[in-house]
């Protein structure tokens, strides 16, 4: 067996050759320079006598023929341990930000207009949807020196980085890790989490950028500035204010405890709505409104009933639509400002309505002056005073006369099925608890009536015989 000290320092001598150990005691080098090709030739003829002695001698991990490398002939090499390494994720690009630390303000001086949608703190993942792919933990692997000792590897240098919430889970079929729900994507203190309902608790700014939020319920305690847009597939609940040009989708029941302001300001909700205030804004409720306090200078079109009776329960300025029926405690200004409040409205039924009733107005007066010519053409053509070219004008008048018959036809059919439409619609009432001023203009479907006084309620407005009728409670 060779001496391993003085393997390294001496050497190992075979014939004309003298093998070195590094200090490492990872590979067996030769010590002795081969300059001719000669001298390459009789090396490599006489290396299975040198392994077999190198062998004997309880060296391991000899080469099957020596290789070159930083200009040593190196005959045997062992390895390093490899570190193994924890359990661990890599967050998908959607949601790779979410363990980025980016400079916000240096963003907003550069591009504020483009942050809106490009800077995203809150981002949501749909039920099943992949979030990070996920890699098993690798155990580390011992090395092995050219005496054949073993090498034990390092201990980890990390340990796991991460914990899974309740909301996630592993699919084994492709090692993604998958939302169990619906909701906002967090990676908080080390622990990645679904949360189907997320409290915001600052303001819709460019901290947060627009948001389009997925899950059971949306909690903004703040406001949303000036030009921010809020999507929401599911309820929401805002406690703020809106500045200006905000946009607030909504497909679940909406809850506003602050007021929604702004001329350009757009409110879509596809539930029930209940809402402390609104100035100047544009409203689309599909269920149900429920107004706190007062709905001022709106463009509001509710799907069901609007109920103004709690709280201050104000409506003035603006025009305000319901199909169903509208209830509120004041309605109007002392100073008369112009308020349209109308019920039993459905703008694609009543405006079609509208239209095609002034169309058949049109076209009958039309058609009366044809018949008025035609008539006068029949006796001046008894008393032989009909030329040709009136001849003409006569054959003009039969062809348009018949035109004006068809589509007088066509519109009056449409007319009777919108009437039928309307039916429902002319149901519905309207209801003044405390007082309605002058200069309200009050509709139910097709029908409108000009407030001129000032009244104490409780008052209902109704339709009979084709009339707008007050009834004093």
């Amino acid at each position: 067996m060779f001496d391993r000290k003085e393997a390294k320092e001496i050497g190992i001598y075979f014939q004309d050759y003298v093998f070195k150990v590094s200090e490492d005691d990872l590979i067996v080098y030769l010590d002795t320079p081969l300059i001719s090709s000669e001298e390459k030739k009789k090396f490599g003829e006489t290396w299975p006598s040198i392994k077999a002695y190198l062998s004997e001698g309880g060296l391991k991990l000899l080469l099957d023929y020596p290789e070159e490398s930083d200009d040593k002939i190196i005959v045997a090499k062992g390895h390093l341990p490899k570190e193994g390494s924890p359990e661990k994720i890599e967050l998908l690009p959607k949601f790779s930000r979410l363990r980025e630390r980016g400079d916000v303000e240096e963003f907003e001086i550069a591009q504020k207009e483009d942050l809106r949608e490009r800077f995203q703190k809150i981002i949501c993942a749909e039920k099943d949807e992949a979030i990070a792919k996920w890699y098993p933990a690798l155990p580390p692997t011992p090395g092995i020196n050219v005496w054949g000792d073993p090498i034990e590897p390092p201990p980890l240098k990390m340990e796991k980085d991460f914990q899974l919430g309740p909301n996630l889970y592993l699919d084994e079929k492709d090692l993604h890790i998958k939302a169990r729900t619906s909701g906002v994507v967090t990676f908080e203190k080390g622990v990645l989490d679904i949360h189907p309902e997320y409290v915001l608790k600052g303001d819709v700014s460019y901290n947060t950028g627009n948001i389009h939020f997925i899950g059971n319920k949306l909690v903004i305690n703040g406001d949303i500035k000036f030009g921010f847009t809020v999507t929401c597939r599911g309820d929401m609940e805002l406690r703020g204010c809106t500045e200006n040009k905000t946009r607030i989708e909504v497909e679940g029941n909406f809850i506003s405890e602050g007021i929604l302001r702004g001329e350009e300001t757009l409110v879509k909700v596809k539930g029930a709505a209940k809402i402390k205030g609104v100035e100047f804004a544009n409203l689309e409720i599909w269920g149900d409104l429920i107004i706190k306090d007062y709905l001022v200078f709106s463009n509001t079109l509710v799907y069901g009933h609007i109920l103004a009776t709690e709280g201050k329960g104000i409506i003035y300025g603006g025009k305000v639509q319901a199909l169903g029926n509208i209830e509120a405690k004041i309605v109007g200004h002392p100073a008369q400002t112009k308020t349209e409040l109308l019920a039993g409205y459905r703008p694609d039924i009543i405006d079609e309505y509208l239209r095609l009733s002034e169309k058949e107005l049109l076209y009958a007066e039309n058609l009366k002056k044809i018949n008025y010519g035609l008539e006068l053409s029949k006796k001046l053509r008894e008393e032989g005073r009909i030329s040709r070219n009136r001849e003409k004008i006569i054959e003009k008048l039969i062809t348009e006369k018949a035109k004006l018959e068809k589509y007088l036809e066509d519109i009056r059919e449409t007319l009777n099925n919108l009437r039928a439409n309307l039916q429902d619609l002319r149901k519905s009432k309207i209801r003044i608890w405390q007082k309605i001023y002058p200069n309200v203009i009050l509709g139910i479907a097709d029908y409108k009536y000009t407030v001129d006084t000032e009244s104490n309620g409780p008052i209902t407005y109704y339709l009979e015989d084709s009339s707008i009728k007050v009834k004093k409670d």
